[in-house]
């Protein structure tokens, strides 16, 4: 098993583990936690805490909504189906602390307590400019154009495009990581009809670093 790691990622990925069972919390010797997502690849988010400077030393964060780690999701990024009924609008997400190495930026949302292998992707965008600064409210739901100019939406597990907001079943709570992407191309060779998979292992090649939110949701 091998693992990149260096001064710049909070990202590895692991290629030849596709047996792990379903995402959980894990723990390696030295006592670093990651998160682990299985498709062709597995993609592993380490939780350690650090952040990457940018040039200027501004720290590489991102914030969804105003709200703070651990919030709960306000019912209008809520989805509106299968016992739920927000508004499945998608929140605003700012960052700042883009490193200058990073050429693009994607940004998944996935609930690591899904009760299904791999956990439960709501929303993928990616060949977001690197200039951007934030997606305005609204950006994830397709037919409202919000989202910048170039970037592509894949299906969400909803089986839906864009975003498809929390519902947790029964009356279980859920975490929600909101992840931001710092990639080293300009342009990934994903289309809106690409597979998670696909995403996960276009991401995998080319991040440079990634910051995270977790929000929770349970009704």
């Amino acid at each position: 098993m091998i693992l990149f790691r260096d001064h710049r990622p909070q990202l590895a990925f692991y290629t030849n583990a596709v047996h792990l069972s379903p995402p959980q919390y894990r723990v390696m010797k030295n006592g670093m936690r990651f998160l682990c997502r299985t498709t062709l690849v597995v993609l592993c988010v380490f939780t350690t805490g650090l952040k990457l400077s940018a040039a200027g030393g501004e720290p590489f964060q991102v914030n969804v909504a105003g709200l703070k780690a651990n919030d709960v999701v306000p019912a209008r990024f809520v989805y509106n189906h299968a016992s739920c009924s927000g508004e499945n609008i998608s929140p605003e997400i700012s960052w700042t602390g883009v490193p200058a190495s990073a050429k693009s930026l994607a940004i998944a949302v996935w609930d690591q307590d899904a009760p299904v292998s791999g956990g439960f992707y709501h929303w993928i965008i990616l060949n977001v400019p690197v200039d951007t600064k934030k997606l305005p409210e609204g950006a994830g739901n397709v037919t409202s154009h919000k989202a910048p100019t170039g970037s592509v939406q894949l299906v969400n597990d909803w089986g839906e495009p864009g975003y498809g907001g929390p519902c947790p079943p029964g009356n279980s709570r859920h975490r929600y990581h909101f992840i931001l992407y710092a990639l080293s191309a300009p342009q990934l060779p994903i289309t809106a009809r690409s597979k998670i998979s696909e995403a996960a292992a276009a991401i995998k090649k080319n991040t440079v670093a990634s910051a995270e939110q977790v929000l929770v949701y349970g009704k």
